[in-house]
């Protein structure tokens, strides 16, 4: 079970607020700790809330957003100081700076077939057991790197048991868990699809089962044939976001969540899709056609397919479009709304507030260029 899903225990504290918008202290076994506003209303809320998942679903009910940079902190926190009890929470947290213990959570071991698999039940089933008709089981021991940052093999993976990491490379000694995978979570898809390297590591933190499917060379030209329309759109939609900043690193399982809680919609050449200053809660990304992007009246940009935009507006509530978008080609475009995007970011909490910090250096950068 993810951590995000998991119950949280929590050893009995006292909250006294300090005042409005002024946090307050947690008081627990004698000692008193000052907590700002935010982490003071999200450790009130996280004890009925229960999960992390449910903390964050409580708040967007509410119509506001969660600050994660904040929620991490505070749940770094409260594991550090016994407050969170969990076992799994504790590995969670220490395996960002090196850890490598194992989560000693349950796992259920997943069926091998078109119909079971994520990913694989998305597609036609003939293309689906096309690609797994070569495809092998494998058992491997923890602390078995599967894939290498940097590498150019192609092979694509799905852990049926057990449980992986992904780490960053961040120099030769030092690198960083970006997110955990458990059983039906699949890897590798960018390199098995687009033909790019390997963008970090995934290691075992636990005795797993996994399967391999090889890429072969016939693969590529089904992707772009018409038989595989699902598969050749899963390849448009993961070119897009292979080149945004705030998507890229999205594991697949997430990834999974946040393309199928969108929507796709039809937009015809010289629609106005939305107006520069206008609130939006929705990001896009082109399937198919082109758009034009114009600030003050001037065109600036052409969008195609595959190009991803609007995701600066998921992360700040109210969110300003920073330019109009105007339809050029009819188009087809794959809308995520916000709340959909949450969800996402409720279910991997290291992830979140990574792209939360990545939004707010953009923002930043935005507002230095005005």
């Amino acid at each position: 079970m993810k951590i995000e899903k998991e119950p949280v225990t929590l050893k009995n504290f006292q909250l006294t607020p300090s005042g409005q918008n002024q946090g307050g202290q947690l008081a627990i076994d004698g000692k008193n700790f000052k907590l700002n506003s935010l982490q003071f209303s999200y450790a009130d809320v996280l004890k009925n809330a229960g999960t992390i998942e449910g903390l964050v679903q409580f708040y967007l009910g509410q119509g506001w957003l969660v600050h994660f940079r904040e929620l991490y902190a505070l749940i770094e926190f409260m594991v550090n100081e016994n407050i969170i009890t969990n076992p799994s929470f504790k590995a969670y947290i220490n395996r960002e700076t090196g850890f490598d213990g194992t989560s000693q959570t349950a796992s259920k071991t997943i069926s091998v077939s078109a119909t079971t698999l994520p990913f694989f039940r998305s597609l036609e089933k003939n293309v689906a057991e096309h690609l797994l008709k070569n495809s092998a089981r494998e058992k491997v021991s923890a602390q078995t790197k599967l894939i290498t940052a940097g590498g150019k093999d192609r092979d694509l993976f799905i852990l049926l048991d057990g449980q992986a990491g992904i780490y960053r490379v961040m120099n030769e000694k030092q690198r960083q868990l970006v997110s955990v995978l458990n059983p039906g979570a699949l890897f590798g898809e960018r390199g098995f699809l687009l033909n790019q390297p390997r963008t970090a590591d995934i290691v075992t933190t636990k005795p797993s089962e996994i399967l391999r499917v090889p890429h072969l060379a016939e693969f590529d030209q089904l992707i772009r044939s018409d038989k595989a329309q699902s598969l050749q759109h899963r390849f448009w939609v993961l070119q897009a976001l292979s080149s945004s900043p705030f998507f890229k690193d999205l594991p697949n399982d997430s990834l999974d969540n946040l393309i199928f809680s969108g929507k796709l919609v039809q937009t015809k050449a010289g629609q106005c899709l939305f107006a520069e200053g206008q609130a939006g809660n929705t990001c896009y990304i082109v399937i198919q056609g082109s758009l034009v992007v114009s600030q003050k009246g001037k065109n600036i940009n052409v969008m195609n397919q595959g190009a991803c935009f609007g995701e600066i507006s998921l992360l700040a509530s109210g969110g300003k479009r920073t330019a109009t978008i105007t339809v050029q080609q009819d188009a087809i475009l794959l809308e995520i709304n916000q709340a959909g995007f949450y969800r996402v970011l409720a279910q991997n909490l290291i992830l979140a507030k990574e792209i939360e910090a990545l939004a707010a250096q953009r923002l930043q950068k935005d507002r230095d260029r005005a």
